[in-house]
């Protein structure tokens, strides 16, 4: 679970952001559903202010803990700094796993990391009842530990890379004894599904791949297939059932598709996702990463959600991440949206605005804003759209 994230000197964001998943006791109950942080988190501005590129950051951070011992030596560090700035690109993450609390710090040029951390805090007390303190679990310098604790001396074997975070690193050795901190972590940030990547927006929702792909996952998952029909049948009122079927192809390789029936006059009609609403079939794709994240816990990041969806859906879709009965595992959703309405689901307490002036993004929380402006309870979307709060568009 996600408490904050943020970074410096990254793509337009000179100064930074901070983005706070966190609730305190002053957000009301039907916000919080009792949770100290939120489940959803919705990002909003003018096109081109840097939304995508605060999720980016987001991806950046979890990718580069999970995937870059995989890449090649010598091989670009991809954390864009502003503009032409020499300076690191500095990033953070705010994280629970059980009763622990995380705080990691990567510093990078686009050649190299500068600096790595990580520290740790029990939230449980101790036996004599007194709160934890917070502790180095490694710092390292460039290539070297220069800090650790003493149960993870094993590491001190790790080659460590430029361009290689040592978590990413870590899976790829052997020791002797589970080092369960740097396993617990790396599962982590290993538990995220998204549609950004370094060049942004990769809608993967409507080739023929993505549909056969996801059809062969639902064929072999009855459980996601049920959950994915279900919400179809609730959003497309023509459609009264949905099945998996399988063909052969030209190379004899088993291919799983989707047929739709649609009921007329008492008849059902077959008809293939090709002659389904781009809504639909974009929700057939999508919802197998909602599903996935629901059930195993973890963090969805999309930008652009609300692509090819009716607004009135989206309110739904976001309810999956709010219940404890959809959502056992706290599992958290961020993304952009252009809907404005996503407002008044999402509240003052959990809508980010990005803007930019002078080619510099900033970004802020909502309930950030003083004043009686945005009181709870009152419609957020007609004071958006006056401009009274920034994120629009200038025209």
């Amino acid at each position: 679970m996600i408490y904050s994230y943020g970074f410096t000197n990254y793509f337009g964001f000179k100064e930074g952001a901070e983005v706070s998943f966190a609730l305190n006791s002053r957000v009301p109950k039907d916000v919080s559903f009792g949770r100290e942080v939120a489940t959803i988190l919705g990002v909003k501005g003018a096109n081109g202010a840097g939304k995508t590129n605060l999720l980016k950051a987001l991806v950046f951070l979890l990718d580069f803990c999970s995937y870059s011992f995989r890449t090649d030596v010598g091989e670009e560090i991809k954390a864009d700094p502003y503009f032409d700035s020499k300076k690191a690109s500095e990033f953070f993450i705010e994280f629970r796993v059980g009763d622990i609390r995380y705080s990691y710090e990567l510093g990078v040029t686009e050649h190299e990391v500068i600096y790595e951390r990580l520290y740790k805090k029990n939230l449980s007390s101790n036996n004599d009842g007194k709160k934890t303190r917070k502790i180095t679990v490694f710092e390292r310098d460039k290539n070297s530990i220069t800090k650790r604790l003493d149960e993870l001396s094993e590491i001190d074997t790790i080659v460590l890379r430029d361009n290689v975070s040592l978590i990413s690193a870590f899976k790829n050795y052997k020791f002797n004894k589970p080092l369960t901190i740097l396993e617990d972590v790396s599962a982590f940030f290993l538990k995220y599904i998204t549609n950004v990547h370094y060049t942004g927006l990769n809608d993967f929702s409507l080739d023929t791949d993505s549909i056969y792909k996801v059809s062969e996952f639902y064929h072999n998952f009855p459980d996601a297939f049920n959950f994915v029909k279900q919400i179809i049948k609730n959003s497309d009122l023509g459609i009264s059932d949905l099945k998996i079927k399988t063909r052969l192809n030209e190379k004899g390789e088993k291919i799983h598709f989707p047929i739709f029936y649609h009921a007329v006059d008492g008849k059902e009609h077959s008809l293939t996702v090709y002659d389904q609403s781009s809504g639909t079939k974009s929700l057939f794709v999508k919802l197998q990463k909602y599903w996935y994240v629901l059930t195993f816990g973890g963090i969805l990041i999309l930008d652009e959600f609300d692509l090819n969806c009716h607004p009135f859906m989206l309110p739904k879709l976001l309810e999956l991440f709010e219940s404890s009965e959809t959502n056992q595992y706290n599992a958290q959703f961020i993304f952009t949206s252009h809907i404005t309405e996503v407002l008044e689901k999402l509240t003052k307490y959990r809508t980010y605005l990005v803007n930019k002036e002078n080619n510099e993004c900033y970004c802020y929380r909502l309930d950030e804003i003083g004043g009686d402006l945005l009181r709870h309870g009152r419609a957020i979307t007609p004071i958006y759209n006056e401009g009274k709060i920034g994120g629009v568009p200038k025209l």
